[in-house]
């Protein structure tokens, strides 16, 4: 199993769905399709998850919130560019929109596996032609990768009824910029 160290998220148009690309830890980079249906189910068990802990981030500062993430970042070289066009879609701003990758390089995931921990989350992804891939996120990183994802799913203009009510009720800090591994 490869173990995922960055993951970028984008919405496909021509495609009207997800495409998950990442970097491994072993030098490697994976890219995936990913359904509105999985990822209805994936969200779902996430919000689960952040719902339980919504007063540590409501509580924590940006500072906090970030800080674990930061020292990562400085390895990570292609992340200002993703991150500019995250914020960019999050102020309302219409990014560029990404190029598709030709179908044999990005595979289909059919399902995913999550195991959940205080303080952590984890994700296999399970395409169906390749070698699984596992993402593992802390709060914070889970808190940054919804906010992306739910730009991406309005960009969509999918159904957002998904997204709970206490979703934008929180007051946890909005990333003005990617930290770390999930952009």
């Amino acid at each position: 199993m490869l173990t995922l160290q960055r993951i970028t998220s984008e919405f496909i148009a021509p495609e009207d769905r997800f495409r998950l690309s990442g970097a491994t830890g072993e030098g490697g980079e994976v890219s995936y399709w990913v359904t509105q249906r999985l990822m209805r189910r994936l969200l779902k068990v996430v919000f689960d998850w952040l719902a339980e802990h919504r007063g540590e981030l409501e509580r924590q500062t940006a500072t906090e919130l970030f800080a674990p993430v930061a020292g990562r970042a400085e390895s990570r070289q292609g992340a200002a560019t993703q991150a500019a066009a995250a914020t960019q879609a999050a102020a309302g701003a219409a990014p560029a929109e990404p190029e598709p990758v030709p179908d044999k390089a990005t595979e289909l995931v059919l399902e995913a596996d999550i195991r959940m921990a205080a303080t952590q989350i984890s994700i296999t992804f399970k395409p169906a032609n390749g070698e699984h891939s596992q993402l593992s996120l802390q709060l914070n990183e889970a808190w940054q990768w919804l906010l992306i994802l739910r730009t991406l799913w309005q960009r969509a203009e999918w159904d957002a009824s998904l997204w709970p009510d206490w979703f934008e009720q929180v007051q946890a800090p909005r990333p003005t910029q990617s930290w770390g591994s999930v952009h």
